[in-house]
């Protein structure tokens, strides 16, 4: 009698030991799932919910770039002349200002002994292009200014390029006392822009422009 019930058993309750099983398979799986995320930093034991802690925080959170290093400023580099205003060049990619001078900006006029306004700092910046645009120019680096560029001297074939801008009126000494004697020079020659009738200092063009 056991044994022809037994199959009936069987059929009337398969669906008991399916469902068992199941649950069984569910809360392993489940089990496994809370240990990953146990290790990743997701599961928190204290509520039962996975939640984001540092570990997933920290890709999300732009990694701080290496601040630009500068090499040593005692030293000399050389190469093409790329000129980018009256005082400023491009040597060996790297941006170079002449140092002991301060030439007018792109935006700064002057006042011609004509009458008229014209753009100082464009004229400026064409001189010097006339003057070593393209050409080798070796750079005397001393230090580096608050922008990242080289501050140096600037020569090609010899010549003080920082001495000639100034020699010509169209720079004037600056930053130290390098360059007095040949600004009190051009001064008296009426050079460059002291010949004209209105001019400005670039240190004050630029105060005024903040």
């Amino acid at each position: 009698m056991l044994l022809e019930t037994t199959p009936e058993l069987f059929a009337n309750w398969w669906w008991l030991i399916a469902l068992v099983a199941t649950i069984g398979f569910l809360r392993a799986v489940a089990s496994g799932k809370r240990s990953r995320w146990k290790r990743r930093g997701y599961y928190s034991r204290s509520t039962g919910r996975r939640k984001r802690r540092a570990a997933s925080r920290k890709s999300f959170v732009a990694k701080p770039q290496r601040a630009r290093q500068v090499e040593s400023p005692a030293r000399t580099i050389s190469g093409k002349a790329y000129v980018t205003d009256g005082d400023g060049i491009r040597v060996a990619q790297q941006e170079v200002r002449i140092a002991g001078l301060d030439a007018p900006e792109w935006d700064q006029k002057a006042k011609h002994n004509d009458g008229y306004w014209f753009k100082h700092g464009k004229r400026v910046k064409s001189a010097l292009i006339q003057e070593i645009g393209g050409k080798r120019v070796h750079v005397s680096v001393e230090s580096v200014d608050k922008f990242g560029r080289l501050l140096g001297t600037v020569t090609c074939n010899g010549r003080d390029i920082g001495e000639w801008l100034v020699r010509e009126g169209h720079a004037i000494a600056a930053y130290g006392d390098r360059y007095k004697h040949v600004e009190r020079e051009a001064r008296e020659a009426k050079r460059g822009m002291w010949a004209h009738a209105h001019n400005f200092d670039p240190r004050a063009h630029r105060h005024r422009e903040q």
